[in-house]
């Protein structure tokens, strides 16, 4: 069907149903709420695109043609969020670059193209249009500012036309989003706007939870698209617009759940496929939203609970398979550690660029923070753009007292496989220095053999870690001076090899390693990691 569509869309007659009434300007320039990164300013300058957490030297040439990049770079460079970098850094050379960056994208982009013209993409760079106009066409020559303006006005007539194929996923409320916005800012085009609004109810109430999770439980993923909706908010309030229903309850629900997957470094815990991200664009987005109050202490439509004791945070993950095609994770009851702005205990992360090289591996059981039985996943582990089909059962209860937290979780992931139940206890006080667990194997049913099983503690790159004398236990050094003690009863511990990618890009660590056998009755490993004294704490 796609490809009979895109036939239709390169057709000149298709082009000719674009053309519609020339406006000279917007009916109305939104602010742009968030911040340009002058740095980058100063790479696109020397012609370094580093978009998505993939660099790509394009030299003195435009970007718009070749093979350059992966998706999600060619993603980023035609969705113009690059932009506000050039805003911000301000100056005649930084409006120069844009314009020529612009005027090259309508000489070679202007027609159709099943990628460049794909709806979130095509949202997303009217938005940055709108959002960044007076460095686009402010005082701008006059044959370039009419052909950008008439450009401006023949894709958001495809948007409206095309807007409704996004049917899933993050990109399908951004394309809503941006589609509201466009309409809100080119004139006699309040019909765009209301069928933005009405594509963005639809996918709220199918895609955001009760607990304010995405259904892709990514929270870097939930970040993005808080700042779509706060965005969108903003445009309304600034043109005496009340803001729907379904637009404010989305912004209350998930921006605390925003800040319950959040470290003390203000990064994203790296659960789903999320990287770090930018910790001072997080803080702005959340701030944008003008929700106040505390980070949810459980997201349990989600599948999330976070623990805090003083200055210690532990997020740990019980929920079950994501049901949306795409990369499955499999990292049933991991959880991270940090302690002030340090991170101890993490999982593997995820690449930026996405790649077949690493995709399967990240998603692994192995590369989270928990336990694995017989070298396998608890869950199976899709390609992109395949569901799970196998049920599965999850469970967490939580208790709290003024001294401490505990938490109880359980899944069956390897109940078919090996005939065991997996549950993790945790523990953590009120002061945050002490971090207990324990994590049992609990017979069900007919079960033969004994299968091996590994539980890991992955560790931050910056954790310096020894094996304590006896080999019972492991030192952890931080990066500030700071010293954890991990202890356990019930395995000896291995320093082995990992690797990190919180960032994206592959960092080698190390990671706490207890192997064991399973046996014929219920098996249980008692661990604990413990904040070592010191004169400031």
């Amino acid at each position: 069907m796609s490809g009979i569509r895109d036939l239709v869309y390169s057709t000149t007659l298709y082009r000719m149903s674009l053309r519609g009434r020339f406006h000279h300007g917007l009916a109305f320039q939104p602010k742009d709420i968030w911040e340009g990164d002058p740095d980058r300013a100063n790479d696109l300058f020397q012609g370094l695109y580093v978009l998505n957490g993939e660099a790509v030297q394009v030299g003195t040439q435009h970007p718009w043609r070749g093979p350059q990049g992966s998706a999600e770079w060619r993603a980023e460079l035609h969705g113009f969020s690059w932009l506000r970098d050039f805003r911000d850094i301000g100056g005649d050379a930084a409006v120069r670059a844009a314009r020529t960056l612009a005027g090259t994208w309508l000489s070679h982009c202007g027609n159709y193209d099943p990628f460049v013209w794909r709806p979130d993409i095509l949202a997303r760079r009217l938005t940055n249009w709108c959002l960044n106009a007076d460095l686009l066409i402010r005082h701008a020559e006059l044959t370039y500012r009419s052909n950008l303006l008439r450009s401006l006005g023949r894709q958001a007539k495809h948007l409206l036309r095309t807007a409704d194929q996004m049917k899933r996923g993050p990109q399908a409320i951004s394309t809503a989003t941006g589609l509201a916005i466009v309409g809100y800012c080119l004139p006699e085009s309040r019909a765009y706007a209301e069928r933005g609004l009405r594509l963005l109810a639809d996918h709220l109430s199918r895609q955001i939870l009760s607990d304010g999770g995405h259904v892709s439980r990514n929270p870097e993923a939930l970040t993005r698209i808080l700042g779509d909706l706060v965005q969108l908010k903003r445009v309304m309030m600034d043109i005496g617009e009340p803001a729907p229903d379904p637009l404010i309850n989305a912004i209350d629900r998930i921006t605390p759940t925003v800040k319950l997957l959040r470290h003390g470094d203000g990064g994203h815990a790296l659960f789903n496929g999320a990287t770090v991200g930018n910790a001072r664009a997080i803080d702005t987005v959340i701030k944008r939203s003008g929700i106040r109050g505390k980070a949810n202490l459980s997201a349990p439509r989600t599948g999330y609970e976070r623990l805090e004791g003083d200055r210690t945070t532990v997020i740990c993950d019980f929920g079950g398979p994501n049901p949306e095609p795409g990369i499955g994770y499999a990292g049933l009851l991991s959880f991270e550690m940090s302690h002030r702005r340090e991170r101890i205990v993490v999982n593997s992360g995820a690449a930026r660029p996405p790649s077949e090289q690493w995709n399967a591996a990240l998603a692994s059981t192995a590369a989270h923070s928990t336990l694995t039985v017989g070298d396998t996943n608890a869950v199976p582990v899709p390609a992109a753009g395949r569901k799970r089909r196998r049920n599965m059962e999850t469970e967490a209860a939580r208790t709290e007292s003024a001294d401490a937290t505990w938490l109880d979780m359980s899944h069956d992931g390897y109940r078919q496989a090996f005939g065991v139940i997996h549950r993790r206890r945790l523990y953590l006080d009120a002061s945050g220095r002490d971090f207990r667990g324990e994590d049992t194997l609990e017979p069900v049913g007919n079960r033969t053999g004994a299968p091996d099983f590994t539980l890991r503690f992955h560790l931050h790159p910056d954790i310096q870690a020894v094996l304590s004398q006896g080999g019972d236990g492991v030192l952890l050094r931080l990066k500030t001076g700071r010293g954890w003690r991990f202890r356990v009863a019930g395995a000896v511990p291995e320093l082995e090899e990992s690797v990190y990618l919180g960032d994206g890009q592959p960092r080698k660590t190390q990671q706490i390693a207890l192997h064991g056998s399973l046996g014929n009755e219920a098996l249980a490993v008692h661990w604990a990691f413990g904040l070592i004294e010191s004169a400031d704490g």
